[in-house]
């Protein structure tokens, strides 16, 4: 049966600099509309919620119709803090797992989603990582404090799935923020999968992204 998914856009894009990262062009068409279309050419996914900054539920509302159809389950607005945001998706939809997505990563395919899905129907919740090619370091002030086994680190993709009432009653533990949804039932010692995504899975935050994603698509052949 498929999942409803969440799509998460109500970021402030502060460190993209000039415009919107959503609605930045991404060889004709916008940033966001990319994962919109790789959510509903998904065969795990149903019904898609779009969550939004209050100025742009119009603009999004009227992408989600163009891309989603009958699948578009809502567009509503976001809180200050990812955790309000996705929280306000969660209730916008109703399957038992929902499939959260970050609308600023428009390479991620329909067989990493559906690949995600399958595995956090053995859990509380799957998500998507990647290696870490970087040796990672531990900093407090100016001193590096540790050292991390960079074979044992992963970084965190989305779409992140999880088993909705679980995502629910995890936040209800604290007021606290989280970076990802993993953290988020990771808290409350609930058993989150991982699964292997793809380096191509990039999110766009800087507009050197905005490159690299043009010579992704290229190297796919989708321009």
């Amino acid at each position: 049966m498929p999942v409803d998914a969440v799509v998460v856009a109500a970021g402030r894009s502060t460190r993209f600099g000039e415009g919107d990262k959503l609605l930045a062009d991404l060889d004709g068409r916008p940033v966001i509309a990319w994962s919109l279309a790789a959510l509903a050419a998904a065969e795990s996914i149903g019904r898609v919620a779009i969550v939004g900054r209050e100025d742009l539920l119009e603009t999004l509302a009227t992408l989600g119709r163009e891309t989603l159809g009958e699948a578009l389950a809502g567009v509503v607005a976001g809180g200050a803090r990812r955790r309000d945001s996705v929280e306000a998706g969660l209730l916008a939809v109703t399957s038992d797992y929902v499939a959260i997505h970050d609308g600023a990563r428009p390479l991620v395919t329909p067989a990493l989603i559906d690949a995600c899905v399958a595995e956090a129907a053995k859990a509380d919740g799957a998500i998507l990582v990647g290696p870490v090619t970087d040796t990672i370091k531990q900093v407090q002030d100016t001193t590096i404090v540790g050292s991390p086994e960079r074979a044992r680190l992963r970084a965190a993709q989305t779409p992140q799935v999880v088993r909705r009432e679980a995502w629910l009653a995890a936040a209800a533990l604290s007021d606290g923020d989280e970076t990802d949804d993993a953290a988020m039932l990771a808290r409350a010692g609930l058993e989150v999968r991982a699964v292997e995504g793809d380096p191509g899975n990039i999110k766009v935050t800087r507009p050197l992204d905005l490159v690299l994603a043009r010579a992704l698509l290229a190297e796919r052949g989708e321009r």
